[in-house]
């Protein structure tokens, strides 16, 4: 059955991790939205089990590569 990731998901996930930029995108609920969806479309599309956390620390680790809303300013 799938599931739908929902913004308290991602935000249960960024706030586990001590990264600066995690600690800036728990306030932006847009950065949240785009993390879940992205993480059930790879689910859906890639079938490769990769956890939530995994997925959203990827984001955090590539920040750079995907567009100024997600940079450290």
């Amino acid at each position: 059955m799938f599931r739908i990731t929902s913004i308290q998901d991602v935000n249960e996930v960024l706030s586990g991790f001590h990264h600066p930029l995690a600690q800036k995108w728990l306030g932006n609920d847009l950065i949240k939205k785009t993390i879940a969806v992205s993480y059930d479309y790879w689910i859906e599309d890639t079938n490769i089990p990769m956890s939530l956390d995994e997925f959203v620390l990827q984001y955090l680790d590539h920040a750079d590569y995907l567009g100024e809303m997600f940079a450290d300013d």
